[in-house]
């Protein structure tokens, strides 16, 4: 993907965010008024042509905006993945939250399961080998953006994580950094149409699990993949949160 300039990197960056906010197609007007990128309406659309081309983004029938494909969210997930950062504010609010996880460790996946779903605003869960929990698919139900046959089938996997728990722990409890699966990726199905993003836990217990989040593909990246690198870091770093946690495990 070393195929693009640095201005269509950009141009494509904004697209990905403008559709992530909107949840709309994006127009060159729109990107003219709301970018400095020092070029004319023209060029950001010979750019858009360009970038259509490669197939980062496409044009759907009803409008004259254009959409990231999946390829245009995995350049944009890629570019991400070494910048991620949760502002002094909602690191805070993480903090709190872990800190008042005062109950015993079986029931630590339903409690970080919610507090993703509640930062995220996306549909969660939280594995462990003896605990599997899932939160917030009424998030999923009532996305205007995802279309009901991708809501059904994410209602399917969450009725059915049982099933999948085993080896995603396998695969991902020992993941250092977040992973990202956008759309056919993502084989749960051959339907696959959404983005899962999970994450490696590792509790001061020695206790390892997966926790993760799912939604549509114009989920708000940038923000999600920073809960949950936090969220993954604080549990499993030093200080008073491990100490905390360490006593409340006992």
């Amino acid at each position: 993907m070393s195929e693009l300039t640095p201005r269509q990197a950009r141009i494509l960056a904004a697209i990905v965010k403008e559709n992530c906010e909107s949840c709309k197609p994006v127009a060159s007007k729109d990107l003219s008024e709301k970018y400095d990128f020092q070029v004319s309406s023209p060029t950001i659309r010979n750019e858009m042509q360009e970038l259509e081309r490669l197939g980062y983004i496409t044009h759907p029938h009803t409008s004259a905006g254009r959409v990231p494909t999946d390829k245009g969210f995995r350049y944009f997930v890629n570019q991400l993945m070494d910048k991620v950062k949760l502002s002094l504010k909602e690191q805070e609010s993480l903090k709190r939250e872990l800190l008042k996880l005062q109950i015993a460790h079986m029931e630590m996946g339903r409690r970080l399961a919610k507090l993703l779903s509640e930062s995220s605003q996306q549909a969660s869960f939280a594995l462990f080998p003896e605990e599997v929990s899932t939160v917030g698919l009424s998030k999923i139900l009532d996305n205007p953006s995802l279309p009901p046959e991708d809501a059904k089938e994410i209602a399917s996997f969450f009725d059915n994580i049982d099933q999948y728990a085993e080896k995603m722990l396998q695969d991902y409890s020992t993941a250092s950094k977040p992973e990202t699966f956008i759309g056919r990726e993502l084989k749960l199905s051959k339907n696959s149409d959404y983005s899962m993003i999970v994450s490696g836990l590792a509790l001061p217990s020695g206790k390892k699990g997966v926790i993760g989040l799912i939604g549509p593909k114009n989920m708000k990246y940038e923000k999600n993949l920073s809960i949950l690198s936090y969220i993954a870091k604080l549990l499993g770093g030093g200080g008073a949160v491990v100490l905390l946690l360490m006593l409340i495990q006992r």
